[in-house]
């Protein structure tokens, strides 16, 4: 539905475009309402595929579920990279890589003027 909203707001922006003005003719005039009406007969016929053609509408819901389960996993994907990116593809947490002795304090110099 929303490619057929687009094309139309796309087809009127076009319609309204004026002529061109390098070769100084105007733009051809259409009747609004035989556009109108054009438009209208358009949007019933691809409103009738899926009782003229069901297998084709169920091929493409099968590709939309396909798409929409694809664009699911990437989203999670992202989520955890914009998260830290500490987790596996199965959610867990990853196994971390530091030992124990990496875990300990930082070194620190002495402060002045003790004896060390």
């Amino acid at each position: 539905m929303f490619i057929l909203r687009a094309a139309f707001w796309l087809c009127l922006v076009v319609f309204l475009i004026p002529g061109d003005p390098a070769n100084g003719k105007p733009a051809p005039a259409a009747v609004a309402i035989a556009a109108l009406q054009s438009v209208r007969g358009a949007i019933a016929d691809v409103a009738g595929l899926c009782e003229r053609q069901p297998d084709v509408c169920s091929n493409g819901m099968a590709a939309l579920q396909a798409v929409a389960a694809k664009a699911r996993v990437g989203a999670a994907l992202f989520e955890a990279a914009v998260e830290g990116g500490n987790h596996g593809p199965a959610g867990e947490a990853a196994r971390g890589t530091l030992r124990l002795e990496d875990l300990g304090p930082t070194w620190r110099a002495p402060a002045p003027g003790r004896d060390a």
